[in-house]
């Protein structure tokens, strides 16, 4: 089926949109950005915590970043999350290389993997993260720059690599995705037409940039004079993004669903978003729980905006559903969850009416760097062109919608991410004392969640920790004597047992530590938590923590830092803080409370 753009009922296009020529494609996003700049030099491009940011401002560090990189193919990018990040990308492409986000939230023994596999000629960094890294690539120390004057020279050449962004693999490995400027205009443009983008817009960037929601974010406001408002929510909570939303006036928001829950659960009963036009979730299902949220905190004019792809093309198919809609019940399926839509303009979906995998062809599609065989084979081609079997699984509705309806592989979505079990399974039987394992993904308190079993001694989540990313990490690490068969030989999952709720130590009744407790209880869905046991070791991460934190504001009623969080990770160590009593030093905090704290650290960034 070809791709058909969605209904355009209830819509309203703000003051400015012009639609995204095809002809455009032909040129490079570097090229695309400097023509917006020198239409727009004085308009916001970046609306960060510091302050706006012009489109002239953002030119000039992207022409001396361009200076500095002259030559190189690839280059790796250290930065974080900020403007001075979207400078970069950009100078990196206006000197005709690639950019490879590295984000510095990630373990060492991934960053070095992904660098391996990218190969950068050069490391721009900020001075905090530039020892991330061993050696190899050369480090520029992207503040201290000296600054390009004249005219710039910009690569033209659409068919040039853009980025690689790196996902789960299937053989215990990241698999690098190598997108061309065409490719990544092709996104732009769908995006542009189909949510009506203009220079009024302000499109927030939840996700890390190292992921491909920030890719087509990022652009799609600064190739068509709008601003990009980016948020950190691993540094600076929910709050922040809430505020942040409201006072810089977001109007579209994109984010995983997870995400999105957290958000509007943390406002007050009534609390809406005003200015938002439209919300774009994707990268896990969209259940009509969403739906109500949305109605919720809404206007009556904004458009929800249900997202499927992936990395190796970003967004693929979209369901576009007004209030009309959602009143109507049209478009929103049954059985819970909401249907991911129609193909969008240039994707083709090959898929039968009976439940089948979801295959994309597009002349846009991804390529792959240093991919096993076994993830190479997902691509072909056939008399219709180029295509990607995704490992989803699908249905076509009577309308022409497509129903998601999970996985045929062992691959899940955690907090947005793609996640192959199996690259889990392999670092744990990596481990000494670890002789089996095997990993699962379940629902947990309303969120899905990796649990790990192993057959021999439980590792600690420090040995983890060095090599996976948090959204990687189990909840749970369960011991069994042996793993159970199924008659073919294969794991019986069903047949693994729940993890153990993580009790132990309590809290005394009425102490200062009960509200701490019955926050870490409520996020956790555990029925009781020792004192003296880590967050992040009982099934914590970075998300629940600014959870916890939203709870604890309230409760408390005072304002309490992520960082006091993260540096006190039990009850009784955040009670104590709190109280204002002699707490120990970072120095003396735990190993998995330290290798928390210093990726807090190492993603935040200091100002443009």
């Amino acid at each position: 089926m070809t791709g058909r753009r969605p209904p355009e009922q209830g819509r309203k296009p703000p003051t400015g949109h012009r639609e995204f020529r095809a002809e455009w494609l032909e040129e490079s996003i570097a090229a695309r950005f400097w023509a917006v700049a020198g239409e727009h030099p004085g308009r916001a491009a970046v609306l960060g915590d510091d302050g706006p940011v012009t489109y002239a401002e953002l030119a000039a560090e992207a022409r001396t970043v361009a200076a500095a990189v002259r030559g190189a193919a690839r280059v790796g990018l250290l930065i974080g999350h900020g403007p001075r990040m979207l400078a970069a990308i950009l100078g990196v492409l206006t000197a005709g290389a690639a950019y490879v986000p590295l984000d510095p939230a990630y373990p060492r023994a991934r960053l070095a993997l992904m660098a391996e596999l990218a190969e950068p000629d050069v490391l721009l960094a900020v001075p905090e993260h530039k020892d991330l890294l061993p050696g190899g690539a050369h480090v520029l120390d992207v503040t201290s720059l000296p600054p390009a004057a004249g005219e710039v020279e910009v690569a033209a050449d659409p068919d040039a690599p853009a980025y690689i962004l790196f996902t789960s693999g299937s053989t215990g490995t990241p698999k690098g995705v190598v997108q061309t400027n065409r490719g990544t205009l092709f996104q732009v443009r769908a995006h542009t037409n189909t949510l009506r983008i203009g220079p009024e817009d302000r499109v927030s960037v939840v996700s890390s940039f190292a992921y491909d929601m920030a890719v087509t974010d990022s652009f799609s406001a600064l190739l068509n004079g709008a601003a990009v408002v980016p948020v950190d929510i691993r540094t600076r909570g929910l709050a922040h993004l809430a505020e942040t939303l409201a006072n810089r006036g977001v109007t579209i928001y994109h984010s995983t669903p997870t995400v999105y829950r957290y958000l509007l659960d943390s406002l007050p009963p009534g609390g809406e978003l005003p200015d938002v036009r439209v919300v774009l979730l994707g990268g896990e299902e969209v259940v009509h729980d969403d739906l109500d949220r949305f109605r919720a905190h809404f206007g009556p004019d904004c458009v929800f905006v249900n997202g499927y792809g992936a990395t190796e093309i970003s967004f693929a198919v979209q369901n576009h559903l007004t209030r009309a809609d959602l009143e109507a019940g049209h478009g929103i399926g049954t059985g819970g969850v909401v249907p991911i839509g129609l193909p969008m303009e240039g994707v083709e979906i090959a898929l039968g009416e009976e439940p089948a995998e979801i295959v994309i062809r597009s002349r846009h599609l991804a390529a792959y760097r240093h991919a096993a065989p076994q993830d190479e084979a997902r691509f072909g081609h056939d008399g219709g062109g180029r295509f990607y079997r995704t490992g989803d699984l699908g249905r076509r509705l009577p309308d022409g919608r497509i129903a998601y309806l999970g996985r045929l592989d062992r691959q899940v979505k955690i907090r947005g991410h793609r996640v192959e079990l199996g690259e889990v399974e392999a670092v744990l039987a990596a481990l000494p004392e670890v002789s089996r394992a095997t990993v699962v993904a379940r629902q947990v308190n309303g969120e899905r969640r990796i649990i790990a079993y192993v057959v021999g001694a439980v590792p600690g989540q420090d040995a983890l920790r060095r090599t996976l990313p948090d959204f990687m990490l189990p909840s749970a690490i369960v011991a069994v004597d042996t793993l159970p068969l199924t008659p073919t030989g294969k794991i019986d999952t069903a047949r693994l047992p729940d993890p153990p709720a993580h009790e132990g130590g309590g809290t005394p009744a009425g102490s200062p530590q009960d509200e701490i407790a019955e926050a870490w209880c409520a996020v956790l869905g555990l029925p009781s938590v020792d004192r003296d046991r880590s967050f992040f070791d009982v099934g914590g991460h970075s998300l629940l923590m600014a959870k916890v934190q939203q709870r604890l504001e309230t409760t408390l009623g005072r304002r309490i830092p992520l960082s006091t969080m993260y540096e006190h990770p039990t009850v009784g160590s955040l009670a104590r803080a709190l109280a204002g009593d002699a707490v120990a030093a970072p120095g003396a905090l735990g190993p998995a409370a330290r290798a928390a704290l210093r990726r807090r650290r190492r993603g935040s960034e200091p100002g443009p």
